[in-house]
């Protein structure tokens, strides 16, 4: 098994914190300008506009460090292990899907939702950004445009199916050989 995420920032607790306590200070300060100019200018635009500035900040937060995907490919068995306990090879772990299947979260908070399964079957190509292919359905799943991501390929009840998203050459590397095995 071989999982990552495009996690855009990275973020770790310290710079979470930071973040938060520049959110709240930043909510603290655009309130008082707006309030100031509120009572100096008798309008409640500067309001409005404080609102509009703060709302659109959290979205860009909720989007661009919140908000990700996480892709794992099932390229080969788990691996057997000598555990002197039973004094035999066993394995420690199991997959909860058959070699050769392709998943994609998207994750919220680190928290993952499953948003497509592909099974090995299933699976006609992985493309580089900018290559061509004659598809039914395309699907965004990852923080890049889709002309400058890759994809992958799949065809499902007749029809065929392109997921862009940005996995690492490795993860790709996994994928083609599913493919080609």
């Amino acid at each position: 098994m071989y999982q990552e995420s495009d996690d855009k920032l990275g973020g770790s607790a310290l710079s979470d914190t930071l973040l938060f306590v520049l959110l709240v200070i930043a909510f603290f300060v655009f309130g008082a300008v707006a309030a100031v100019l509120r009572a100096k200018f008798d309008s409640s635009v500067p309001l409005y506009v404080f609102v509009l500035i703060f709302g659109v900040l959290l979205y860009l937060i909720y989007k661009f460090r919140i908000v990700g995907y996480r892709y794992t490919v099932f390229y080969s068995e788990p691996e057997t292990e000598y555990d002197p306990r039973f004094d035999d090879y066993i394995t420690h772990e199991d997959h909860p899907y058959p070699v050769g299947t392709v998943v994609f979260e998207k994750t919220v908070s680190a928290k993952g939702t499953i948003v497509e399964v592909i099974k090995k079957a299933e699976l006609v190509a992985v493309l580089d950004a900018g290559e061509e292919y004659e598809c039914d359905l395309e699907k965004i799943l990852g923080p890049k445009k889709k002309e400058r991501s890759s994809s992958i390929v799949f065809r499902r009840d007749g029809k065929v199916t392109r997921l862009y998203f940005t996995p690492s050459d490795r993860f790709k590397e996994y994928v083609k050989g599913i493919i080609e095995g």
